[in-house]
């Protein structure tokens, strides 16, 4: 009943994603986490550990439903994918690589947190889906760079994780896992300009320096609207 609870929950909260037609097969799963993943992740691992955790088999595809009941009584959740490394267009860091091999990356978020980084994002973590430096908005940032007489940097190399729906980008650099946003119109309000660049460029979490401590705020911001 859990399980068909919670996809039919996650059906009506995200009602594009499954078309008509659609074969879905539902069963439930045993999440096994690694001693590294407890051990880099404690408070993303104390989140997966209260989850309802449902194998979903979308059109031959996998995913991972971990579903929650929140405090106020709804259900929230993440769809999660775990990607075959053959299908990554990255290096990624080994932290990035230890999430997504034990629970996948997120595909989906429903009936989130207010001011969680999930919100509006079309993806987190995925490794198929993560890409090298700011793609499209290259002219647009060199351009801010003349127009504020700022120095570039040098961003090529840096990976970006997360997409939100209005194109914002967030990632880090694989040579110090430092993590900054690169956004020209966001809606957190826990960032600040990156010193030194442009204003609606590149921009800092505050109190996130690395991947760890975003993935781990973001944990934490689930763990604080969800039963435990």
């Amino acid at each position: 009943m859990s399980l068909s609870k919670d996809f039919e929950t996650f059906k009506k909260e995200v009602s594009w994603f499954i078309k008509a037609k659609t074969e879905i097969d539902l069963s439930e799963t045993d999440i096994r986490l690694s001693v590294e993943f407890q051990k880099t992740f404690p408070i993303l691992t104390l989140l997966i550990q209260t989850a309802r955790a449902t194998l979903v088999v979308i059109d031959q595809q996998e995913y991972t439903l971990f579903a929650w009941d929140r405090n106020d009584g709804a259900v929230c959740g993440w769809l999660n994918r775990i990607d075959d490394r053959e299908s990554y267009f990255c290096d990624l860091i080994s932290e990035h690589e230890l999430l997504i091999r034990n629970i996948g990356g997120i595909r989906e978020t429903f009936n989130s947190p207010e001011d969680s980084f999930s919100n509006n994002q079309n993806f987190m973590f995925l490794g198929a889906e993560s890409s090298y430096g700011i793609g499209t908005w290259e002219e647009y940032y060199e351009d801010s760079c003349t127009y504020e007489n700022c120095k570039p940097i040098d961003h090529l190399h840096f990976i970006a994780f997360a997409e939100e729906a209005n194109g914002a980008l967030t990632m880090y650099d694989p040579a110090t896992a430092k993590v900054m946003l690169f956004s020209h119109d966001h809606c957190f309000d826990n960032v600040s300009s990156m010193d030194g660049q442009p204003i609606y460029t590149f921009h800092t979490f505050e109190g996130v320096e690395s991947f760890v401590d975003y993935v781990e705020e973001l944990a934490k911001q689930w763990r604080n609207l969800v039963v435990n």
